[in-house]
């Protein structure tokens, strides 16, 4: 295993999104416009609708989900580095019905926000590059 070096905390960021707009891509053009490379995420508030996704390993894709109904966004965690030189989120969410019922899985493109708190503590150091990963067939750190 290749030895890794600390990060050092940098800036810390607490923000609320505006309602309406894409979840995945407003934290996206956040860290762009902050020039945030690395960083860890979190979030939690409620979205309109939800595209989420599950990555099936047998045949190595991602199998979307969609959800048009209000939510709850229970939690919100990810984390920041950069593809095709541009800052780049991963994250998971945690979404609650009226009823209760949980899902879960990787946050796509198509979320609306309803309500959102943010927070995004970035890691000062070398930014993690990903990459894809010829066995996986995902975008992955080395």
């Amino acid at each position: 295993m290749a030895e890794e070096k600390p990060y050092l905390t940098g800036r810390t960021y607490l923000f609320k999104l505006a309602k309406g707009k894409d979840l995945l891509e407003e934290l996206i053009d956040f860290c762009h416009d902050n020039q945030v490379k690395c960083g860890i995420v979190s979030a939690v508030g409620s979205v309109s609708n939800a595209t989420i996704a599950y990555y099936d390993q047998s045949k190595k894709k991602m199998e979307k989900s969609l959800f048009d109904e209000e939510l709850e966004l229970v939690n919100l965690q990810g984390n920041i580095s950069i593809q095709d030189n541009r800052p780049m989120v991963y994250a998971h969410v945690t979404l609650a019905d009226n009823e209760n019922n949980v899902v879960g899985g990787r946050l796509c493109p198509g979320t609306k926000v309803y309500v959102c708190e943010a927070y995004i503590q970035e890691l000062v150091g070398e930014p993690k590059v990903r990459r894809n990963d010829k066995v996986t067939k995902l975008n992955i750190w080395p």
